[in-house]
C-alpha cells in the first residue's frame, strides 16, 4: 500500500506539471515594445552679445582673467587668485565715446589709447593705438571681442618693437 500510494503521489505531482506547462505554454501573437518619453525642461542658453560702442564705454574695465604667452614668458592672473604669475589688481582700461581712452597699468601709471574703432562690422575686432611712452605706441588688437554675462571675452595681441616683446593671450574682463 505504501507503494502504491507513494507511486500515485510521484505521478499525480507528474501529472500536474505536465497539464500546468501545458495550459502555461503559449505563444506570442504581438510584441509590446518599452517605449520611454524624455520631456526636456526648458533650458536657458545665453548667447554671445556683440560689443556695442554703448557696452565698451559704458565703465571701466578690469581684468578677472589672463592667460597669455608675453616673449616666451606664461602669464596668468585670475583675480583673487593664488598662483598668479603677474599682478593686475589695480589695472583697468578706459574706453572714452571720442574714441580715446586710458590703461591705468598696476602701478598707477597712465598710458593713453586713442583711436580705438571697431575693425569688422560684426564688432568682434577692435584695435587702438596704446602709448607705451610719450612718443612710442604700438596698436594693440581685441581679436573674437564678444559679450556674455557682463563681461568681456577676447584675443589680445601685440608686438612691442621698443622692447622686443610680443605678447598673445586671452582676457576676461568685468567692470570696475
Amino acid at each position: 500500500m505504501k507503494f502504491f500510494l507513494s507511486g500515485s503521489l510521484l505521478f499525480s505531482i507528474f501529472l500536474s506539471l505536465m497539464i500546468q506547462g501545458g495550459l502555461t505554454s503559449c505563444t506570442k501573437d504581438n510584441t509590446i515594445y518599452d517605449t520611454v518619453t524624455i520631456i526636456e525642461k526648458d533650458t536657458i542658453i545665453i548667447k554671445d552679445t556683440a560689443v556695442s560702442e554703448d557696452i565698451l564705454t559704458a565703465h571701466p574695465w578690469k581684468l578677472e582673467e589672463l592667460r597669455g604667452v608675453n616673449e616666451g614668458s606664461i602669464v596668468y592672473y585670475l583675480r583673487g587668485g593664488s598662483s598668479n604669475t603677474d599682478d593686475f589688481t589695480n589695472e583697468y582700461y578706459v574706453f572714452n565715446s571720442n574714441h580715446s581712452g586710458f590703461e591705468m597699468d598696476n602701478g598707477g601709471v597712465s598710458h593713453n589709447t586713442e583711436n580705438w574703432q571697431f575693425s569688422n562690422p560684426e564688432k568682434t575686432k577692435l584695435t587702438f593705438t596704446y602709448y607705451v611712452s610719450q612718443t612710442n605706441t604700438i596698436v594693440v588688437t581685441w581679436d573674437n571681442l564678444r559679450y556674455k554675462n557682463s563681461k568681456l571675452y577676447y584675443d589680445e595681441y601685440y608686438s612691442n618693437p621698443y622692447i622686443g616683446k610680443d605678447f598673445h593671450g586671452q582676457g576676461i574682463r568685468i567692470a570696475k
